[in-house]
Order: structure tokens, then C-alpha cells, then sequence
């Protein structure tokens, strides 16, 4: 995700196809309906007019697995509406839940809708199939629990007739089987109510992120944009052993100053600027984030609880 998409990550997720993850053998995804357990209860619809709610029913995690999918789900808008804000429920023992937008909806190749796309196998490797470019991250949330508003005034449009592509991501180190679902309310405004819609980019450090065992690291990275952003919302993701991610301004007269800092890996701040950061071209953002590799072994940019990650993501006109 350097000025870039998540078609960086996913190059990434192809190229490590053949890679070994901290994943078990599991004979197959059966499970029996009757374990699921009935303490979750799915968010409550959006009223007419005012949203929409995407679900995901309860799929098995099995004992000593970590199981990442994605699937593609029908928003229903028949007209373009206007994100204001979403919120996410999820059974215990997430690691995230992502919606991506796709950038073009009629390019050849798009999975089929409510069809899941397991990213492990059932043996523990990488099925390099179960992801697709052509995405930009539209909603994330780590907690079981998250609500997001952007600022009054401000809403990301989605196209009629969209599909999102949803990513959810479960890690379960215990021996028996255990549930994962989903729940997402997408809240609209009307047109007539938005003065500013927003577009979402990242920056990331897949490229430097290399972490030698038993040391504490930090990874610095450097992006210049090619256009003049108007930054608004920011908020920033990386696993366990993150332990605090800084973004400095880079170039022009703040150049060294602190943008954003977060030291919660599992709860990321979303920071809501009370006015715009504007970073005109050729300047850019400066990443620094430490990490504690308390393992034996070297870490790098990954998609499992075991790899760490570091990117920035910020919602901007």
C-alpha cells in the first residue's frame, strides 16, 4: 500500500505462495452448526435511507489455526450513496476485518459474489488465488468492537450497484474450534449534506521491514506524493510486536514535525484533523515505528499474527 494500493500487498501475498506460516494442518473446514455458540448478536440495521448492513454468518477457526478469507458482498445501493461513517461488530479473536472498494467493478476476473476465498488451505499453505488487485481500502477495524464517523460534512461516494470485497482475518491458539462473524453497518448522508468526499490512500514500509531476532528495531520509511493531498482522517496499522508508530511531515516548512503517533497495535487511534493537512507535491510523509522481536527468529512484512506489518493510511481530498 508507497502513493500506492492494496496490489502491493497483494504481489506480496502471490510471491509468498511457497512460504512457511505459523499455520497447522487441518483435515478440512467442517464443522457441526449445533457448536456455534448464540451470545452474538449482529448489529442492528441501518433505518431506510440512512444505510446498510453487510453480514458475514459464523465460520469455523480451527483448533491452533489462524484463517484469513475474503469474500464479495453486494452493498444493495441501486444509486451512489455516500459513506458518513461504519461500524463493525465481530466475535472475539479478530485480528482485523477490511472492506475494499474495487477501482473498476467491470474488469474481467472478479470473484463471484458471497463466494468465500480462503487465503490458507486446509494444509496451512497460501492459496495465492483467494486475493485480487484492483482494491482500496474503504473501512477497517482490529477490535471486536469499532465505530468510525468521519467529521460533519465529510463522506467517501460509493458507486451504484457496489460490491465490496470483505478481508477478515481470525488467529485461534487454543485445541478446539472456535467461531468467527461479522457484522458491518455502512451510514450514508445524502449528497446535499457532503461538502467534501474523500479518497483513501496509504503508505507502507513492506520494502525495509526487517526485524533481527531478539532486538528492538525501528523501521523508518519515506514517501514524496506526486500530487498536492489535502489530508482529514488518519490511522495506521501493524501487529504484536509493534510498539509504537510515528508519521513525521517531509519537506516543506514542517518538515521533522509529528504528524500522528499510535503505541496501540490492536486499537489503532483514528485521529479526525480539525483542519486539513495539506502537503503539496513532492513533498511527502515520514514513517518511523519500532518493533520488539522477542522471537528467536527474523521477521518481516507478512500477513499472519507472526509477521508484523506497518502502514499508514489516511482518508484525504
Amino acid at each position: 500500500m508507497m502513493a500506492t494500493n492494496i496490489s502491493k500487498i497483494t504481489l506480496l501475498f502471490i510471491l509468498l505462495t511457497f512460504a512457511q506460516y505459523a499455520c497447522v494442518k487441518v483435515e478440512a473446514w467442517d464443522y457441526d452448526p449445533a457448536a456455534i455458540p448464540k451470545d452474538f448478536v449482529p448489529l442492528k440495521k441501518p433505518d431506510p435511507g440512512k444505510g446498510y448492513n453487510l453480514h458475514v454468518p459464523a465460520f469455523p477457526i480451527p483448533a491452533n489455526f489462524e484463517r484469513e478469507w475474503y469474500m464479495r458482498v453486494a452493498v444493495g445501493n441501486t444509486e451512489e450513496i455516500y459513506m458518513s461513517g461504519y461500524e463493525v461488530k465481530q466475535r472475539e479473536g479478530s485480528h482485523h476485518v477490511i472492506a475494499y472498494q474495487y477501482e473498476d467493478e467491470q474488469k474481467a476476473g472478479l470473484p463471484k459474489i458471497g463466494e468465500l476465498r480462503d487465503q490458507n488451505q486446509p494444509d496451512g499453505r497460501i492459496n495465492p488465488f483467494s486475493n485480487m488487485e484492483n482494491m482500496n481500502l474503504l473501512a477497517e477495524a482490529a477490535s471486536p468492537y469499532q465505530r468510525v464517523d468521519f467529521p460533519e460534512g465529510f463522506a467517501v461516494p460509493i458507486a451504484a450497484n457496489s460490491t465490496l470485497d470483505l478481508n477478515s482475518h481470525y488467529f485461534n491458539k487454543t485445541n478446539q474450534t472456535i467461531f468467527g462473524e461479522v457484522s458491518m453497518n455502512i451510514y450514508t448522508k445524502p449528497k446535499s449534506e457532503v461538502k467534501f468526499f474523500l479518497k483513501q490512500q496509504s503508505a507502507d514500509n513492506i520494502e525495509m521491514l526487517v526485524l533481527p531476532p531478539k532486538k528492538t528495531t525501528t523501521i523508518e520509511y519515506k514517501e514524496t506524493f506526486s500530487e498536492k493531498r489535502k489530508l482529514k482522517v488518519l490511522f495506521s496499522h501493524m501487529h504484536k510486536r509493534g510498539k509504537k508508530f510515528e508519521v513525521y511531515y517531509l519537506g516543506g516548512p514542517k518538515d521533522g514535525q509529528l504528524m500522528y503517533t499510535n503505541d496501540n497495535w490492536h486499537d489503532p487511534k483514528f485521529v479526525y484533523l480539525p483542519d486539513f493537512i495539506e502537503i503539496e507535491k513532492g513533498n511527502g510523509v515520514r514513517t518511523m515505528i519500532t518493533y520488539d522481536n522477542d522471537t528467536n527468529r527474523e521477521i518481516r512484512f507478512g500477513v499472519t499474527s507472526e509477521d508484523e506489518m506497518g502502514i499508514f493510511f489516511y482518508f484525504y481530498l
